[in-house]
């Protein structure tokens, strides 16, 4: 097969370039050890570029903008080229779109409101006022790329500082997602297969420090197999079968996905990954394109 690999540039890998550009490289050398052509183009290359040679598209892009273009200018049968899909790329730079889709195909998570500008446009919860301080603010315009993007608000005159923050960078939606406390894991899998792994968030680079205020875990017990159920669930439903995120880990087992990603760095699985990713786009099937209402 022919295969553009498309890398990520790296406004969009704070404090994880090397991460991403090394998960990057293991793919593309994956796919050439199994005999398949790859050309690779960097993130500002890929609209406009012909695709029409190619069989496949793997891509690590998050420029929005660019994403949007992209869409606009290719028809359903090379957007089905893809791997992760544009749309399901599209929708997690927007953490209150990612949400939504999890809430309404059942996936455990905290409760959240989600509000353009100072308007609140929905409420995952019946009353507003179940959703207080401690809790957590995250910028919805995009992927982020710098620490006050995703604020924990421990009490109200935090909140009002950071919101205020937001508006000031002229950001215009917003998540507010209750704070669960808990073991904090990341996990990271490739729908389609049987790839999955999972470590401690204490374990792994942080992009900004932000898992500390969980604190150590505890070790508590729970069946990894139903993360990746609900993962992998929730990886057909965006279109994103490459993908890694956060879950919350109670002390009776219970699970809350608090955060959901496309084509993370696995730096903690980085050699077993790539042949998984690689499997997967050689046999990926082309997706129905959904149509968005």
């Amino acid at each position: 097969m022919k295969i553009v690999g498309i890398r990520r540039g790296e406004a969009y890998s704070p404090n994880l370039v090397g991460c991403d550009a090394a998960i990057f490289n293991a793919v593309a050398d994956a796919l050439r050890e199994m005999n398949h052509e790859v050309v690779c183009i960097s993130e500002n290359e890929m609209v406009g570029f012909d695709y029409t040679p190619y069989d496949r598209v793997f891509t690590m892009a998050r420029d929005t903008f660019s994403l949007v273009l992209l869409e606009k200018e290719t028809d359903v049968s090379t957007q089905a080229k893809f791997i992760n899909g544009i749309d399901g790329i599209l929708t997690c730079t927007n953490k209150a779109s990612v949400a939504t889709q999890m809430l309404e195909i059942g996936v455990p998570q905290p409760e959240f409101l989600v509000g353009k500008k100072r308007d609140l446009l929905f409420c995952s919860t019946a009353h507003k006022e179940d959703i207080s301080t401690p809790l957590w603010l995250k910028n919805c315009d995009g992927s982020a790329t710098e620490k006050e993007d995703t604020v924990f608000c421990p009490t109200k005159e935090i909140f009002d500082v950071a919101f205020k923050r937001m508006e000031e960078r002229n950001v215009n939606l917003w998540m507010v997602q209750e704070h669960k406390t808990g073991d904090l894991i990341k996990f990271y899998g490739v729908e389609g297969t049987d790839f999955f792994h999972w470590s401690y968030a204490s374990q792994g680079h942080s992009k900004f420090g932000l898992e500390a205020v969980n604190g150590k875990e505890k070790g508590y017990p729970f069946q990894a197999e139903r993360i990746k159920r609900y993962a992998d669930m929730t990886a057909r439903q965006l279109n994103v079968p490459i993908y890694g995120g956060d879950a919350i880990i109670d002390e009776d087992g219970g699970f809350w996905f608090i955060d959901f990603n496309d084509f993370p760095s696995f730096s903690s699985c980085r050699d077993e990954a790539a042949k998984a990713i690689a499997k997967c786009i050689i046999h990926h099937a082309l997706f129905k394109m959904r149509v968005k209402k």
